[in-house]
């Protein structure tokens, strides 16, 4: 006996459109508006995922403008790798060599997870298997890096009307921790720099690790990259105007010109006055001193650093000076505004506030002292009592070097700092205050000296400290105590 099996299944319903407009349907089921758009004999079907008529036109709209610039050339056939090769060499000219290496291992890395497939054929879908296979293989920042160079890609391919709309939106860009770096201390610098001079006594020893010391110094007083150190030339030195110039090395942008700081300046006059005839060429005489930064390191028993470390050894000694952190940003050369070194350097600025709080002061039996204003004529001269010019006499005798006439703001400064006689105007010491101490020092500080002085010393490398102190005479002891003197 044959059994007969029935189906009871119903068939499945077509979906029903109805046309309101030109392009533009509206499904009968769910009242969702979709486009139909056919250009060059290839239709394009898109749900404008929407209910609302003014939206959908909306919508619409802009889907048309897509469409109609899509290149439906053989380039609309081209892969992933091809197109990303075209994005590559059409920013060429605006990075460095290693960015360009860097970014075209990055893009054979993401090729194979498109091949044989059409860029235009690209599904989010696919770019997330990519994410859920190399996310759990990379380090968060490489991840980072891939994922953006893929949406720069895309974004390429969208402006060129290779793609209507970028797959890659869909994937979500991890949070990235940066570890905190480690930077050389004043102190460990100048060990270091000390260090390096040392000759070995081996043949020829002398003249290389000098070389290596000041390249060290170099990156520490100016902030530059590697690179742009080994390409610094006398000419980009202008000591009229107190400025140099930094051919930047990471873009064709980030050339710039920066006030040089006293230690930079120092440092480049000595190099200057140690030759023999004028200077010309390059200011270093050696492009590394990796070898002998690693065997000062060694023998110090510091970290391992790097020519880099260097250039945020100059950030954070220019933060803890009081400059802000947009200013320093543009010392540095980054184009960003400033988000980069406050993601590096921001803690540092933290520290420096709490540092400095500590000397505020709300005790009002605390004495306000404004030093007083030596009396000038309209040309200038002073017009001070004789008894006053008598002192000024007197003070001035006791120095075998006229500090007051220098051209240098740390010896104008450090020597009006320890006079109780006013030989210079205050207007000029608080020019040469703010020169000397990286910041904008106020009249009623005057009244606490000390802690002027305190604070010098901690925002001066021991060697220009040492050097300056050799052109002064032993100070009160209320001002330089033995504390001082040690150092």
């Amino acid at each position: 006996m044959k059994m007969t099996v029935q189906n009871t299944q119903k068939p499945a319903e077509q979906p029903v459109f109805h046309k309101v407009a030109e392009n533009l349907y509206r499904l009968e089921s769910s009242g969702g508006y979709y486009a139909l758009i056919k250009k060059s004999g290839k239709q394009f079907r898109r749900s404008l995922k929407t209910k609302d008529r003014k939206l959908a036109d909306r919508r619409l709209k802009e889907l048309k403008g897509q469409i109609g610039s899509l290149t439906l050339t053989d380039d609309a056939k081209l892969g992933f790798e091809a197109v990303a090769n075209r994005w590559l060499e059409s920013i060429k000219h605006t990075l460095a060599p290693s960015t360009i290496v860097q970014r075209d291992i990055r893009i054979k890395n993401l090729a194979p997870f498109f091949k044989g497939v059409p860029l235009r054929n690209i599904t989010p879908f696919q770019c997330e298997k990519w994410a859920v296979k190399r996310g759990a293989k990379l380090a968060t920042q490489t991840f980072v890096h891939e994922l953006e160079t893929m949406r720069n890609v895309f974004g390429y391919a969208l402006k060129h009307g290779l793609i209507l709309s970028s797959p890659a939106t869909t994937i979500k860009r991890p949070k990235v921790s940066y570890a905190k770096v480690v930077i050389p201390t004043r102190e460990q610098f100048v060990k270091l720099v000390a260090q390096i001079r040392q000759s070995d006594g081996r043949a020829d020893s002398q003249r290389k690790s000098k070389a290596g010391a000041d390249l060290i110094e170099f990156l520490a007083f100016s902030g530059a990259r590697i690179g742009e150190a080994r390409v610094s030339a006398w000419d980009d030195v202008k000591f009229q105007s107190n400025m140099i110039w930094l051919h930047g090395t990471k873009s064709e942008d980030s050339d710039r010109q920066i006030p040089m700081p006293a230690a930079l300046r120092d440092f480049l006059l000595r190099l200057k006055a140690e030759s023999a005839e004028t200077p010309q060429g390059k200011i270093l005489k050696t492009d590394s001193a990796k070898k002998c930064l690693a065997t000062a390191c060694e023998k110090l028993e510091f970290p391992k650093f790097t020519h880099h470390d260097f250039r945020h050894f100059f950030a954070t000694t220019c933060i803890e000076s009081g400059v802000d952190i947009p200013t320093v940003s543009r010392w540095l050369g980054h184009s960003d505004g400033g988000a980069l070194a406050m993601r590096v350097y921001g803690h540092l600025q933290v520290e420096h506030s709490l540092a400095m709080s500590k000397r505020v002061n709300f005790d009002q039996t605390t004495k306000k002292v404004t030093p007083p204003k030596p009396a000038e004529t309209e040309a200038g001269k002073s017009a001070a009592p004789a008894a006053d010019r008598r002192a000024i006499a007197k003070a001035k005798a006791k120095y075998s070097y006229p500090w007051w006439a220098s051209e240098n703001p740390l010896e104008v400064f450090w020597g009006q700092l320890h006079e109780e006689v006013w030989i210079i105007p205050v207007e000029k010491f608080l020019e040469t205050a703010k020169q000397a101490m990286g910041r904008q020092v106020l009249k009623q500080e005057f009244a606490d000296r000390p802690a002027l002085v305190d604070e010098f010393l901690e925002r001066t490398p021991e060697a220009v400290r040492l050097e300056l102190l050799a052109k002064f005479p032993a100070q009160k002891p209320e001002i330089a105590d033995n504390n001082y003197a040690a150092n």
